[in-house]
Order: structure tokens, then sequence, then C-alpha cells
């Protein structure tokens, strides 16, 4: 008997060990660029290293980093792609590996007349001299990357970035759409406005693909004859044709290859469309998905995103996503967005203090005064998004 019970236990103890555990953690921090990097006093910077030590996390999906490139947004800066390396430090995450790509965001923008870029879409002349096809105001602004703890081996990555738009989809009619100043669109338009990037990884012996991918946003920023809508639902097409090999649309002749039947994926990334919306065709699309894949909650919560405003009824949606393949368990995941503990302190007059903040009433425009729970208030200074997490165990 006693024999019997060592030899379980010895077997059970062997499959503990070759249980394969992985915890992700995907965050889109809000327009990180060089020079907030390079400030050691940047708050923004100091709000996200609170937010990420709450985790513990093998890979880390990063959106709105600008890939550095020398002499951008301004003639004093001269590195080139280590951007993502200085961000690492600063969180104190020294023993991860980067992989890091530049978008196409910005490559078409143009300097000002001293010889610099703009960075900031307020100022008049940004829309003249912001990339009209590829969004951005400097080349590389919105770019995506990941780091990666050392426990697991990459074995390759990849951008792909530049498939042209009509190949992919060969009955998109680019000419119902402008750019934001009323011109016409090229037709050699690239399908990502950023960058696709697909990594082959292992940990202890199980190959597995991590997909990071920041689409365009669902949305038209004033222009009716936005592509917006169509690019993000078809960059999500190539996500899901990508992962599945199957989309609504007849793919072929394409120089990408899809990943083979049956290769693990993890894939995550801000796909700027809600999962609930019914109007924009990029939704349809990430329902599509969702049937072929498993998302990283059962019932996703409807908040991933939401504006810098603290008014109660203010803009709110759901945008951030992981998609992993059949191999994957989820066994915990959620949205990293804590309560707000609001607190109405009033119209009647200025009401200073720390954790208090001030938002307009849109009935009589009056300011008005609340106070919030500190957690929230760092969660709103480090980014308009809250990162998303899951703990994943391989079947």
């Amino acid at each position: 008997m006693k024999t019997t019970l060592l030899l379980l236990s010895l077997m059970l103890t062997s499959c503990m060990k070759d249980t394969v555990k992985i915890n992700v953690l995907h965050y889109n921090i809000k327009e990180l660029d060089s020079l907030k990097l390079r400030d050691q006093s940047n708050k923004q910077i100091a709000a996200v290293s609170e937010v990420i030590s709450k985790f513990e996390f093998d890979i880390f999906s990063l959106n709105e980093i600008q890939y550095d490139l020398p002499m951008i947004p301004n003639k004093a800066l001269d590195t080139t792609g280590q951007n993502i390396n200085i961000l690492a430090k600063r969180l104190g995450l020294e023993n991860y590996s980067a992989i890091f790509y530049p978008a196409n965001t910005g490559m078409k923008a143009n300097r000002d007349p001293h010889g610099n870029y703009i960075t900031d879409f307020k100022t008049p002349e940004s829309r003249q001299l912001a990339d009209s096809v590829n969004f951005g105001l400097f080349p590389g602004q919105y770019s995506t990357g990941a780091l990666i703890k050392n426990n697991i081996k990459i074995l390759s990555s990849k951008s792909i970035q530049n498939v042209v738009w009509k190949e992919f989809n060969t009955t998109i009619d680019l000419k119902k759409y402008t750019d934001n100043n009323g011109k016409p669109l090229p037709e050699n338009m690239k399908l990502f406005d950023k960058n696709f990037t697909d990594i082959l990884a292992e940990k202890d012996g199980f190959k597995f693909h991590i997909i990071l991918l920041h689409t365009v946003p669902a949305f038209h920023f004033g222009n009716k004859k936005s592509p917006n809508y169509d690019r993000n639902a078809d960059q999500l097409r190539f996500l899901e044709w990508y992962l599945t090999s199957d989309t609504d649309l007849n793919i072929a002749g394409l120089d990408v290859e899809p990943l083979k039947k049956d290769e693990p994926y993890i894939a995550m990334g801000d796909w700027n469309t809600e999962l609930s919306n019914n109007k924009n065709p990029g939704s349809a699309v990430l329902r599509s998905l969702k049937e072929k894949s498993t998302f990283w909650m059962k019932e996703p919560l409807k908040v991933t995103n939401e504006g810098p405003s603290f008014a109660p009824e203010r803009l709110r949606l759901q945008l951030d996503y992981i998609a992993i393949s059949k191999h994957f368990k989820v066994l915990e995941a959620g949205v990293y967005s804590p309560k707000e503990d609001r607190k109405d302190l009033g119209c009647e007059k200025i009401i200073p203090g720390e954790n208090i903040r001030s938002y307009t009433q849109k009935e009589n425009k009056k300011t008005c005064f609340s106070s919030f729970n500190k957690d929230f208030l760092n969660a709103k200074s480090a980014s308009d998004h809250f990162p998303i997490w899951a703990k994943l165990e391989v079947k």
C-alpha cells in the first residue's frame, strides 16, 4: 500500500512539473514617446510603474510606444529602437527581452519650419503636418512591442506591415474614402496603419506564437468619408485569417502564410472596436473570431478604455482583448479597473485636495467636484486604457 501511494505521489509530482503556465499582461500606455521616456520626473511613467507592480507576468504586450529613430520627434534625440529597453529599465524589468518593430504610423508626417515634428494634436498646424494615411505626427509614433521574461525562449519574430490593402481585400473600393484633408487615398495604401507582429516562443518545451496587433480605431474623427471602419474590420479579418486560416474573404496570392492548423497562439492588443457593437463591421469580425478561439474572459468586462473626463456619465469602451487557441486553459483573467469610490462634493465652490477632481456638468456647464479612490486616479494618470491580464495553463 505504501509503495502504491509513493508511486502515485511521484506520478502527481511529475505531472505538476510538466504543467506549463504562462501569465500575460497587455497594456495600451497612452502616447508613450521618446520625450516622456527620457523625462525622469514624468508622472505618467511613475503611475504606469505603480499599476504594473500589481502583476506577475511572463509576457508584457505594449501598445502606443514610439519606436525611436534619430532626430524624431526633435533633433536632440539619436537612438534607434531603444525606447522599449528604456521603459523596461524604468519599470524594473531588466530580466525581460524585447521584441520591437517600427509601425507605419506617422511615416509620411512632415516636420515644422524648425525641422522638428509636432507632438501635440491640438496644435493648429498638426492637421497639415500629420501623416494623412497612417495617422501619427511623427514616424513610429504608435508602435507595438513586447517584453518577454527570460524564462521564455524567443525562437523567431517578424513584423508584417507591408501588405497592400487592395491585395488583401480585392473588393475594397478606395475611391469611396478620403483622408482627413479631403484628399483621395493612394491605391497602394497599406492594410496596417501600425504593424502586425508574430513571435515564435518556447517555454518548458512548449512552442507557441505570440501575436501583437493594435488596429486603427473604428471611428471617423470628424471625417465622414473615413476608411477607418472598413480598415479596422479588414485588419481584424487578417488577424482572424492568420490565426485560423478562415475568414469571410477569399484570400489568394497573398505573400503571407497564416499559422498552420493547430499551432498554439496567444493574440492580444487594442483592437479598437467593441465586441457588442452592432454597427461597426470590425465588431462582427471579432464575434466571428470569438467563435473560433477563446477570449480571455467568458463575459468580457465592458470597460478597458475611457477618456480623461471624471464626469459620472463619460465615454467608456471595451477595446482591448486577448484571444487564445484551444491549447490553453484560462485559470484567472481580468481587467485592472479599480473602483472609483466616488463621493460627489458639490458645485458651489472650488474644493482642493489630492484625491479630488473636477468635471463640467453637461446640463448647466457648472464645474463640480468629486473625490476618488487613489488607485483609480493612478490608473487614470497612467493611461486612457486599463491593462488586461490572464493566467494561462497549457492543457
